[in-house]
C-alpha cells in the first residue's frame, strides 16, 4: 500500500537534519476553546512527509491529558492503548522502564507534572529559529496557552554523541519508501511497524484509536480498515516516545581511565560497551581496531561468527538494543532475527547541550576536565505498539540483568546501574578465553531528567482535533 505522505507529518520519513536549529516546546492548555482554536491556525503550518522543508518544520503530538482537556469524545480517548493513557510516569510503568533510584520520576525535571502537548519546531538557523518562536508565541499567548518547558536541541559534528561515538547509523528502512527493490542483504520493514493504518510484520493494522462514525460529523476521517462503522483517527499516526536522557561523559570516560590505565585501552573498553568504535566501525566486523571504510556499516549479524560475543560482547549497547540475529532464547538465527525485527524502534531524537570539545575525539575528551554543562540526548521514537516495542525493548534488553544469560549487567551506557541488595545490575561482562572479564560499580553514566508518551496523529486526524463538537 502506497504511504499517504500529505496526511502524515513529515517527521516519520526524515529527521530535518538540513534544519540545524531546532526547539521543542511542552505546553498546557488552559481553555478548550480557545485551544482548538490555536490549533485550527497552526494546523495549516504543520510540515508533512511530502514536503522538503529547507526553512522551517512544525510537528505537533500531544499527551493522553491534553487530548482529554480538550474534550475530545469518550469514546475516542477510550480507544487509545493502556500504555498511553497510563503515561511513562505511572508507578507500574517505573519498574518495567527502569525509573526507579537515580531514574525515579520524581527527580525529573518534567514529565511527573501536567503536559497537554509537544511542539517540535526545526528551523534552517537561529534567526528562522528565533522568528518561528516569536510568531508561536503570539499565538500560543493570544489563545491562553502556557509554555511549560523549553527544551533546546543542536546537531554535533560528524553525527556523534556526547561520548564521542558515531551516531544514528542503525535505522529501520520502511520499505513502502522505497523507489525500488532494495538488495538482499537490507532489512526492511513495513510501514504499520511505524505509521498506524498501514499493515505491519503480523500482517495486520496496528491497532489504533477510533471513533464512532457518527461522531465524524463533518467527514474529516477515513474509514476504519477493520470497523467499517467507525472512523480512523491513527491513520497515518504513531506513538511518540520522548525520553530526555543527561550523558555524564566526564564520568564514562573516567571510569575508562580508571579501569585500563590509559587513553587506547580506555577507548578499546568503552567500544566494547558501545558494540562499535568511535567512529562507528562494528566490533563484530573488525573487533582487533576501528576501519574507517566501516564506519557506517550496518550490514552484520552475530549469530554465525559471534555468538559467544568474543567480538563484541553480549552485554554490548547497540547488541543489546538491536540483537539482530543472535538471541540466546531462541534456536536458530531465523528464529533470533524474527524476534529482533519485532522490536524495532524509528528513531528521532537530538543531541542538546554544548559538546566536550569542538571535534568530540575521545582522545580530548578524556584530557578536559567535568564543566558541569547540561548535555545529553532527546531520546525520541515512533512506534505502533508502545508496548511491544519500546517497552519491551527497554524491559527485556536494556534493564534485564540477565540479558544474554549474563548475571548482574544492564545496558552499559544507557541502563540503571545499581545494587538494592536483591540484585545488581551495575556489572559489565566481557568474554575472552580462557576466562571472562569483569568490570563492577558501574555509575549511571546517563540519567533520565524527562519523559512523556505522545500520540503523534497524521494531519487529518489534527484536523479532526481541532474541529471536533
Amino acid at each position: 500500500m502506497k504511504l499517504e505522505k500529505k496526511d502524515i507529518q513529515g517527521l516519520m520519513v526524515r529527521g530535518h537534519g538540513n534544519l540545524k536549529s531546532a526547539r521543542f516546546l511542552l505546553y498546557n492548555c488552559t481553555d478548550p476553546a480557545t485551544s482548538c482554536d490555536f490549533l485550527k491556525e497552526i494546523v495549516p503550518l504543520i510540515t508533512n512527509a511530502e514536503e522538503k522543508p529547507e526553512k522551517e518544520a512544525i510537528q505537533i503530538a500531544f499527551t493522553y491529558e491534553g487530548l482529554s482537556f480538550l474534550q475530545l469524545p469518550p469514546p475516542l480517548l477510550n480507544s487509545f492503548c493502556r500504555e498511553f493513557k497510563e503515561g511513562m510516569t505511572a508507578d507500574q510503568r517505573r519498574a518495567v522502564l527502569g525509573d526507579i533510584g537515580d531514574n525515579d520520576p520524581d527527580h525529573w525535571d518534567w514529565g511527573q507534572d501536567s503536559i497537554h502537548f509537544l511542539l517540535m519546531v526545526y528551523a534552517k538557523d537561529q534567526e528562522q529559529l528565533d522568528k518561528s518562536m516569536l510568531r508561536i508565541k503570539e499565538q500560543t499567548d493570544r489563545c491562553g496557552i502556557e509554555l511549560i518547558h523549553t527544551l533546546p536541541t543542536g546537531l554535533l559534528q560528524h553525527q556523534k554523541e556526547h561520548f564521542g561515538f558515531r551516531d544514528d547509523i542503525s535505522r529501520p528502512v520502511i520499505r513502502e519508501l522505497l523507489n525500488e527493490t532494495p538488495p538482499e542483504n537490507i532489512t526492511t520493514f513495513p510501514a504499520g511497524e511505524f505509521i498506524m493504518g498501514y499493515k505491519n510484520l503480523y500482517d495486520e493494522y496496528a491497532p489504533a484509536p477510533h471513533v464512532p462514525f457518527e461522531l465524524d460529523t463533518k467527514g474529516i476521517l477515513p474509514v476504519h480498515p477493520d470497523f467499517p462503522e467507525r472512523k480512523d483517527l491513527g491513520k497515518n499516526g504513531s506513538y511518540l516516545v520522548f525520553r530526555q536522557m543527561h550523558q555524564n561523559v566526564h564520568s564514562f570516560w573516567q571510569y575508562m581511565k580508571e579501569q585500563t590505565g590509559e587513553k587506547g585501552e580506555a577507548i578499546k573498553l568503552a567500544s566494547k560497551m558501545v558494540g562499535r568504535w568511535p567512529d562507528g566501525s562494528p566490533l563484530a566486523t573488525c573487533p582487533m581496531a576501528p576501519d574507517p571504510e566501516l564506519s557506517e556499516s550496518n550490514d552484520f549479524g552475530y549469530w554465525d561468527d559471534d555468538q559467544a560475543g568474543l567480538k563484541c560482547p553480549l552485554g554490548a549497547h547497540i547488541r543489546r538494543t538491536n540483537p539482530r540475529d543472535h538471541l540466546v532464547t531462541e534456536t536458530s538465527k531465523k528464529d533470533s532475527s524474527e524476534m529482533a525485527a519485532k522490536h524495532q524502534l524509528l528513531r528521532k531524537g537530538r543531541p542538546y547541550g554544548p559538546p566536550v570539545t569542538p571535534e568530540l575525539d575521545p582522545q580530548n575528551i578524556m584530557d578536559s576536565g567535568d564543566d558541569d554543562q547540561e548535555r545529553g540526548l532527546h531520546f525520541i521514537c515512533m512506534v505502533t505498539d508502545i508496548r511491544r516495542q519500546f517497552e519491551f525493548v527497554q524491559n527485556n534488553w536494556v534493564s534485564f540483568h540477565k540479558f544474554g544469560g549474563l548475571e548482574n549487567d544492564a545496558d552499559p551506557i544507557i541502563g540503571n546501574h545499581f545494587n538494592n541488595g536483591h540484585y545488581k545490575t551495575d556489572e559489565f561482562s566481557v568474554p575472552n578465553y580462557p576466562i571472562r572479564k569483569k568490570y563492577s560499580n558501574l555509575p549511571n553514566f546517563t540519567l533520565i531528567k524527562g519523559g512523556a508518551y505522545f500520540f503523534f496523529p497524521g494531519i487529518k486526524a489534527l484536523q479532526y482535533i481541532a474541529n471536533h463538537e
